[in-house]
C-alpha cells in the first residue's frame, strides 16, 4: 500500500504491507504529530486529513468531530487506519510554541566548567513541553544565543506517565533518539562546536535523554535508576532530589537563592506541579499530579502558546474580551488564556464555586469554546497544585516570598490563579515571577563550578513529602475542588 504523507509543502511516500493506524504510519516518518494524551484515543488532538482507503468510522471517533470537519474528510490520526492507497495530510500546526527562556539572574562567581578554554558550552532545560537552550562563549561566560523548541516527545504523550507507559512498550529509545535529535539540531543551528554541555529537567526527561529505563519511577516505592549528578561524556546532568522532584527544582533553587529569605516557597506550576519549602534551615519539596491541563492538553480547545491561541481574558464593562498570540485569529486557548477565562467567567457568574456550568461558553467572534468538562480539568489541576501549598505551608503561613518558575507561571496573570483558588490570597504581593529558573540555574553550573556543588549540597539536602498517601493532602485537594465561593 502506498501511503502518501503531506506537511505544508514537504510530502513524503511511505510503503506499509498491513492495514496500520495512521498515527502509527506518521510516527515512523519525519513529521510530528502531537499526541496529549499517547494515542489513547481520549484528547481528540491528532486530527489530519485523510483520503482513500480508510477503516470505517467509529461512534467514539466521530464524538471528536464536527460535521463541518468530517465532511471535510478529517480523521483522527490514533483511531482511523490506512486499508489501501491513501493520503494523509497534517493540520497540526508546526509553528514554535511560546517558550520562555529569559528570566531572573542572580550575580555569583563566575568559575567556567570549561577552565580557561577558549570554546563554546551550552545549557539545556529539558521540559515536559519544551526544550530550552542557551549557548554560551567561554571563558567570558557571555551568552550569545537562547532558543526554545517543543519537546519533540509530545507526540508520544503529553505528560511524564504516558511517556513512561511508552518507553515500558519498547519505545525508550525511540522518546531518547527524539530528545536527543532535537538538542543536536539547536547545536547544528548555533553553527559552532559545542565543548561541554550541562542539562538539566525532572527525573524522568532526565532517565529519557540517557535511555535509563524509567519504569521505576511510576509505580510504588517509585525508586529511579538515578538521581544523577554526574558527568557523561561531554555534558553534565544536574542532580535530582526524588523521582518527582527532579533536577529542575535543584537548578530552579540555585537560581532563585531563596535561601535569603527567612521563609520561601519556590512553585514550577505545570503537569507536575514541583515545589520547594525553606524554612529554618532546610528545604522540603513535593511534587503533585496536576495534569496537562495548564498546557492546553486534554482542553477541548486547548493548544500550546502559539499564534492564534487566547493568552489573556479579562471584563470590561461586564463584557469577556480576549488577546491571541500574535493578533492572530483564535484558534484554540493556551494555559495562560484558560486560567483567567476561569476567573472572569467565576466572576460574571457564569460558573458556579462548584464548577457547575449551565452552558458552554464561546468566545465571541470565534470557534473557541469553555466546556463543562474543560472547568472540571480546570479544578482537578487548581486543587492538585493548591492542596500541595496547604500541605507544606498551610495557608501560606510565615512566607516571606514566593518564588513562580517555569514557563507557564511567566504568562499567567497571579490574580486570575488567586481568584480561581490556584493560590491562596495571601500570596498577593508575594509572588517574584523567575521565568525559567531551571535553564538558570543550569546555565549557573555551566559558569561555577561553586555552584555544581552547591546544586551537590541542595539535593542532598532536601527532604520529600511524598503526598500520594498523605492524609492531609487528600483532604485539601478535596475541598480544593470548588471554587472560591466569594465569586460564586
Amino acid at each position: 500500500m502506498k501511503i502518501t504523507l503531506q506537511s505544508d509543502a514537504k510530502k513524503i511516500c511511505i510503503s506499509v504491507f498491513n492495514e496500520t493506524r495512521i498515527d502509527e504510519i506518521i510516527a515512523k516518518s519525519e513529521f510530528k504529530l502531537t499526541r496529549p494524551c499517547g494515542g489513547n484515543g481520549t484528547c481528540g488532538k491528532c486530527k489530519v486529513k485523510a483520503v482513500g482507503n480508510l477503516s470505517e468510522m467509529s461512534g467514539d471517533e466521530k464524538r471528536f468531530l464536527t460535521k463541518e470537519e468530517i465532511g471535510a474528510n478529517i480523521r483522527l490520526a490514533c483511531y482511523a487506519s490506512v486499508t489501501g492507497d491513501a493520503n494523509i495530510t497534517l493540520i497540526t500546526s508546526n509553528e514554535q510554541i511560546q517558550g520562555v527562556t529569559d528570566g531572573y539572574f542572580p550575580d555569583f562567581k563566575k568559575s567556567p566548567l570549561t577552565g580557561d578554554k577558549n570554546c563554546y558550552a551550552m545549557a539545556i532545560d529539558i521540559g515536559t513541553t519544551t526544550i530550552a537552550g542557551y549557548f554560551y562563549k567561554m571563558p567570558e561566560c557571555f551568552c550569545v544565543k537562547q532558543t526554545c523548541r517543543t519537546n519533540p516527545q509530545t507526540q508520544f504523550g503529553a505528560d511524564v506517565i504516558s511517556r513512561i507507559q511508552f518507553a515500558n512498550e519498547g519505545g525508550l529509545k525511540t522518546l531518547q533518539k527524539a530528545v536527543q535529535d532535537e538538542i543536536e539540531s539547536m547545536k547544528t543551528e548555533f553553527g559552532e562546536p559545542v565543548e561541554l554541555s550541562v542539562i538539566t529537567g525532572n527525573t524522568t526527561m532526565l532517565h529519557l535523554f540517557s535511555g535509563l529505563d524509567p519504569s521505576g519511577i511510576a509505580v510504588s516505592p517509585f525508586t529511579p535508576k538515578s538521581l544523577f549528578g554526574n558527568f557523561q561524556e561531554n555534558f553534565y546532568l544536574p542532580p535530582c532530589i526524588s523521582a518527582y522532584v527532579g533536577a529542575d527544582i535543584t537548578t530552579a533553587i540555585l537560581a532563585s537563592n531563596m535561601q535569603k529569605d527567612g521563609s520561601s516557597l519556590l512553585i514550577d506550576i505545570g503537569t507536575n506541579g514541583e515545589m520547594a519549602y525553606w524554612s529554618n534551615g532546610g528545604f522540603t519539596c513535593c511534587s503533585t499530579a496536576a495534569g496537562p491541563a495548564f498546557e492546553g492538553a486534554g482542553i477541548s480547545c486547548g493548544m500550546p502558546a502559539a499564534s492564534g491561541a487566547i493568552d489573556r481574558v479579562w471584563l470590561e464593562n461586564g463584557i469577556i474580551r480576549y488577546r491571541t498570540i500574535n493578533h492572530a485569529k483564535p484558534t484554540g486557548i493556551c494555559g495562560s488564556g484558560l486560567m483567567d477565562a476561569a476567573a472572569c467567567l467565576l466572576k460574571a457568574g457564569i460558573i458556579e464555586d462548584s464548577g457547575y456550568m449551565e452552558d458552554d461558553f464561546t468566545f465571541p467572534d470565534s470557534a473557541v469554546t469553555i466546556t463543562a468538562a474543560d472547568i472540571r480539568q480546570i479544578q482537578l489541576a487548581k486543587a492538585a497544585i493548591r492542596a500541595g501549598i496547604e500541605t507544606l505551608v498551610p495557608n501560606g503561613a510565615g512566607l516571606d516570598c514566593v518564588y513562580i518558575a517555569g514557563g507557564f507561571g511567566s504568562y499567567v496573570d497571579i490574580e486570575s490563579c488567586i481568584t480561581i483558588g490556584l493560590l491562596p490570597p495571601s500570596f498577593q504581593n508575594k509572588v517574584q515571577v523567575l521565568g525559567n529558573a531551571a535553564g538558570t540555574g543550569a546555565a549557573m553550573i555551566l559558569q561555577s563550578t561553586e555552584c555544581l556543588e552547591k546544586a551537590k549540597e541542595i539535593a542532598g539536602n532536601a527532604k520529600t513529602a511524598e503526598l500520594s498517601a498523605n492524609p492531609q493532602f487528600m483532604e485539601h485537594y478535596m475541598q480544593q475542588m470548588m471554587f472560591p465561593s466569594d465569586f460564586a
